[in-house]
């Protein structure tokens, strides 16, 4: 049979809405929901003509009633089953997910939440609409109870309710002339929130070029940062040709490169983004990303030098070292890919020249040429040392925080003088207090993991001061630096969650995961370059280089290679944190340098099930990441005007077992011998006499055979840990001058 169906809109849609009219009665009692809470602002087509926004003649369709069980009903009525369960987003995960994407302004109707749309994830649900209204389309943004992105597959789903929809709908943002259009929401929202102007989210850049703008008026297209000639950047360009074909007066607007605006927001704020905006260029078809470049001799160090001056002009100042290339975004060093440097070098491929007999010539590219090339651009942007030292400070998303030598804290804006690489996600103001409420996160974490230890208070005051140290860059440069040692012996009591909260601390590309054996390995040492925390699990059974491990902690210069690249020399600032439940040796045995370089802490209490909090390190990082970050600030303060760690009692104590449990040298000097004062040549004691009893004393302890040196390792490690002894040679042998041995 057939439905004759009195349509009150205008024809616009085309025979591609009839599947969606007809479906429309199916969804009636359905979006009957829906009207309630949008006061009738959100409409499908068939709606009566007293809820229409516009009057237009009457039109009747005859339709095939087969087509109610068509591809597009079903689609139809997903968008209104989608709609009928998607209510107010207030108290619901959308608002930490904004909020943690910078975006703080109150939302239109066009933005929802929907519970459970995918399993046990909700969504943000975003309503793209027609001038009248009506939906054609939602996409869904899967979201974790905690407002974070959930781990799933396709993470941003689009339905549409009708083929051609964007010719016809976006998801709109009221405001100022002239209209904005971008390809997200949350980047929509970013300029909405910037600026107070109109913005339109086309859902995709290809729907860019198809927005429902009037013909021949002006237009700004806020495109992300993609590289030129880059498949997005294409298709930006095509979008923008296609708006200017119908008459648009039309302006790009460009972030920095490998940005869009919600990052602009995220690490410069409103004013950037409307300063972005308000830069808009005019957009001139034809004349996009097409020029050909010029030389005069067509050489390696031409090319060099041109693809320097070509960086400038994007990036501002350019310098290489630790190798790499590096950029300053506006509020941190950046390093530039190799992909992209080499893409900066392709542009050159084709560039016309003379040659030395005057005839046309062009550059023609390969991999050797380009590696060439950049290898003569490194050292014209060469500055060795660039990062060293860097100035006294906190890189966090709301400005530089300065701590001066007496332990006073100032905001400041970023600058690149500054040197920082990194920029931590938490905000942070003076008026922020470090203490941890009661009833926070890391306030019962804190707690929970030293309760009844009697220097717990000691114990929490040394946490504060590494996380502060990590998020300073600090670690080097104390007076005595260390790297930590998480120790417990059983499981569940907290080790690793404290580790999840300082790598929460901070951004992802700050922090590395390099074990103690392996920092002898020049493959894996590279990873600490640049890096503010080495956080790791493991803490190998396998012996350690103690020289190696030395010079890193206390940020020698090191040498470390990526795979297929040269050698790199550069200077850890990292600090080092190791989790484990069983101590490790080191190669050559405990010595007083290594002995100094190492702090224990111990995580002697296993948490009750009823106490455990599943994944509170990193819950605290993401749920209380301002808070985390002001208590870090005072750890910081602190460890700047002490000039050092806080020493808890117990890590003493704990350090003392693990020498003497661990070398057997340092064993034997504390139980079996005394330091006498040399008097008249004496006391003497042949070292071979010496090694004997030692030997006999290490076995009768159960040290392991290989775990006891030979002689000359001996003499050198009783020299180096026995102060105010000294070491002579006579006739029968060398001897030890001022050593006795108590125990024989």
């Amino acid at each position: 049979g057939f439905l004759l169906l009195d349509h009150p809109n205008d024809l616009r849609l085309g025979e591609a809405a009839f599947p969606h009219i007809v479906c429309s009665f199916v969804m009636k009692q359905t979006l009957h929901q829906t009207e309630g809470r949008s006061g009738g602002q959100v409409k499908f087509p068939v709606e009566s003509s007293r809820t229409s926004k516009r009057s237009a003649p009457a039109t009747s369709f005859l339709v095939s009633a087969e087509l109610a069980a068509s591809t597009d009903t079903k689609r139809a009525e997903k968008v209104a089953t989608i709609i009928a369960q998607a209510a107010d987003p207030a108290a619901s995960p959308v608002m930490p997910y904004l909020r943690s994407r910078g975006i703080t302004i109150a939302l239109p109707d066009c933005i929802r939440y929907r519970p459970k749309a995918f399993g046990a994830y909700g969504a943000m649900v975003a309503l793209a609409t027609d001038h009248a209204g009506e939906v054609l389309a939602v996409q869904q943004v899967y979201l974790t109870p905690e407002g974070t992105k959930a781990s799933v597959t396709v993470v941003k789903r689009t339905n549409k309710t009708v083929d051609g929809w964007a010719s016809h709908a976006a998801v709109r943002f009221p405001g100022s002339a002239p209209v904005v259009l971008c390809e997200g929401v949350e980047t929509a929202l970013s300029i909405w929130q910037a600026t107070g102007q109109e913005v339109w989210a086309c859902l995709g850049i290809s729907n860019i070029g198809c927005a429902p703008v009037p013909d021949r008026g002006d237009v700004i297209v806020a495109r992300d940062g993609d590289r030129a000639g880059s498949p997005a950047g294409k298709q930006i360009v095509r979008a923008a040709s296609a708006l200017a074909e119908r008459g648009s007066t039309v302006m790009i607007a460009t972030p920095p490169a490998g940005q869009d605006f919600n990052d602009v927001l995220i690490l410069k704020g409103n004013e950037a983004v409307r300063s972005c905006i308000n830069s808009a260029e005019r957009f001139r078809p034809g004349h996009a990303e097409t020029s050909c470049k010029q030389l005069d001799i067509g050489s390696d160090v031409e090319v060099a030098a041109r693809a320097r001056k070509d960086l400038i002009a994007r990036y501002g100042r350019i310098a290489y070292t630790e190798g790499d290339f590096w950029r300053y975004t506006g509020t941190h060093w950046e390093v530039i890919s190799q992909d992209h440097m080499r893409s900066i070098v392709h542009q050159y491929d084709g560039a016309a020249f003379s040659s030395a007999s005057g005839q046309p010539s062009r550059v023609k590219l390969g991999r050797g040429r380009i590696d060439s090339i950049l290898h003569e651009c490194a050292s014209i942007c060469a500055e060795p040392g660039f990062f060293q030292p860097q100035t006294g400070g906190i890189n966090c998303a709301s400005g530089f925080i300065r701590i001066d030598t007496d332990g006073s804290t100032r905001l400041g804006p970023h600058d690149p003088e500054h040197g920082c690489r990194h920029v931590l996600p938490g905000r942070w103001h003076p008026e922020n207090k470090g203490t941890p409420p009661s009833g926070s996160l890391l306030a019962g974490f804190l707690k929970g993991i030293f309760l009844g230890d009697k220097d717990a208070e000691a114990k929490v005051q040394l946490l504060k001061e590494i996380c502060g140290v990590a998020a300073l860059g600090y670690a080097t440069r104390l007076v005595q630096p260390r790297a930590v040692i998480l120790y417990g012996k059983t499981a569940e009591n907290g080790k690793s969650q404290f580790l999840d909260l300082a790598r929460g601390l901070l951004p992802p590309s700050a922090v590395c995961s390099i074990s103690a054996a392996r920092m002898a390995d020049e493959r894996h040492v590279i990873g600490l370059r640049g890096k503010l925390l080495n956080a790791s699990d493991e803490l190998s059974s396998a012996a350690v280089s103690s020289d190696t491990f030395k010079a890193i902690v206390t940020g020698e210069p090191i040498d470390g290679r990526e795979l297929y690249r040269s050698r790199v020399e550069f200077r850890s600032v990292a600090q080092n944190v190791f989790a484990t439940n069983k101590l490790i040796s080191f190669k050559g045995g405990l010595d007083r340098g290594v002995q100094r370089r190492i702090l224990i802490i111990s995580f002697c209490r296993t948490i009750p099930m009823g106490e455990r909090v599943e994944n509170i390190g990193k819950r605290i990082a993401t749920e209380e990441a301002d808070l985390l970050l002001a208590w870090a600030v005072e750890g910081a303060a602190d460890l700047i005007r002490q000039r050092n760690f806080t020493i808890p009692e117990s890590s003493k104590e704990e350090m003392n077992e693990w020498l003497f449990g661990h070398d057997p040298v340092l064993a034997w000097i504390d139980s079996c011998t005394e330091v006498q004062p040399i008097y008249n040549g004496g006391p003497k004691l042949a070292t071979r006499d010496a090694y004997r009893l030692f030997s006999m004393w290490a076995a009768a302890e159960g040290f392991k055979p290989n775990a006891i040196p030979g002689i000359n390792g001996f003499v050198q490690r009783v020299q180096a840990q026995v102060a105010g002894i000294d070491k002579k040679r006579a006739a029968s042998g060398p001897y030890f001058l001022g050593l006795f041995v108590t125990h024989r």
